[in-house]
C-alpha cells in the first residue's frame, strides 16, 4: 500500500488545506495527517486559535483524510517523530511525505528520516488561502478601498496604527489632515510618495520608498501614496496628533494621475 503523510497545524482549516488533502490523497492509497500540537502552534504563532482536539475532529471529518495522528514535538519543530510513528505502524508499506509548494528538500529537516519517500509542490506552488491572513482578518478591522485595503491594528484618541495594502497601478487620493501627522514605513514592496507643502497645483515632490524606508508627513502637508510597481505595497501607517479620525481629511483631485 502507498501511504501519503502530510503535516501541519491547520489552524484554522481553510479551502487551501482541503485542496492540499485532496491532491495528496490522489497520489496514494491512504492519507495520514500528522497534526501538530497546541504547543507547536504557540511557538510558531504565539498562540493557537483552535485546540488540538477541535482540529483533530474537523480534519478527521474531511473525505480525503483516512487517519489523523498526534506526535511528540522535537526541538526543531519538525514532524520527524510523526514519520517514525507511521513507519512503526506500517512497516511493510511505501511511505511518502507530501509537502506543499513553499517547501523543498533543502529546507525540511525530515529529509534525514530513512525509508521515506518525498514529494514536493503537492497542491500547487501557490497558496490558495492562508491561515495567518484569515486570523488577521478576524482579529483586526479590515476594509477594502478602490486603491486596495487596510487593517486597523491599534487605536486610541491620539494614535492609530494601520497596515495599508496598495494594489499595483493604484493610488490613494491626494489629501491632507488638519489634526494629525503620519509616519509611513514600507514593510513589503515599494511605493511612490507625492507631496506638496502648500499648494498641490504647484510643483509636487516625488520620492520612491522601498522596503524598510520610512517617510514623515506633518500636519497640513498634502500627500499621496501611489504604487506604479508590479507588486503590492504594504505600508505601516502610524498616525499621531490631536485627533486621529477618518473624518479629518481634505482631498484634492485635480493632480491625481491614477
Amino acid at each position: 500500500m502507498k501511504i501519503i503523510v502530510v503535516s501541519g497545524g491547520f489552524d484554522p482549516i481553510h479551502s487551501g488545506h482541503i485542496e492540499y488533502f485532496k491532491s495528496a490523497r490522489s497520489i496514494g492509497d491512504k492519507l495520514i495527517v500528522a497534526l501538530n500540537s497546541d504547543n507547536w502552534l504557540e511557538k510558531k504563532k504565539g498562540k493557537f486559535f483552535m485546540p488540538f482536539i477541535e482540529r483533530e475532529v474537523i480534519v478527521k471529518s474531511i473525505t480525503y483524510v483516512d487517519e489523523v495522528i498526534g506526535f511528540e514535538d522535537d526541538a526543531r519543530g519538525s514532524c520527524i517523530n510523526a514519520l517514525e510513528k507511521v513507519k512503526l505502524a506500517y512497516p511493510n508499506d511505501e511511505i511518502y511525505f507530501a509537502n506543499g509548494g513553499d517547501r523543498n528538500k533543502k529546507n525540511i529537516p525530515e529529509m534525514k528520516v530513512s525509508n521515506i519517500n518525498f514529494i514536493f509542490s503537492v497542491g500547487g506552488d501557490n497558496k490558495k488561502n492562508s491561515s495567518s491572513w484569515i486570523l488577521k482578518n478576524w482579529q483586526y478591522y479590515y476594509e477594502e478601498r478602490q486603491w486596495g485595503s487596510f487593517f486597523n491594528l491599534f487605536e486610541t484618541k491620539n494614535i492609530k496604527v494601520k497596515e495599508l495594502i496598495i494594489e499595483p497601478g493604484k493610488a490613494m487620493s491626494f489629501q491632507k489632515h488638519l489634526k494629525r501627522n503620519e509616519i509611513w514605513l514600507v514593510s513589503e514592496g515599494s511605493c511612490e510618495v507625492n507631496s506638496a507643502i502648500n499648494d498641490p497645483e504647484q510643483e509636487i515632490k516625488k520620492i520612491i520608498l522601498n522596503k524598510f524606508d520610512y517617510h514623515i508627513i506633518p500636519v497640513e502637508q498634502w500627500h499621496q501614496i501611489c504604487n506604479p510597481f508590479e507588486k503590492k505595497a504594504h505600508i505601516i501607517e502610524i498616525q499621531y496628533g490631536e485627533e486621529c479620525k477618518e473624518e479629518d481629511i481634505e482631498r484634492f483631485f485635480k493632480n491625481n494621475t491614477y
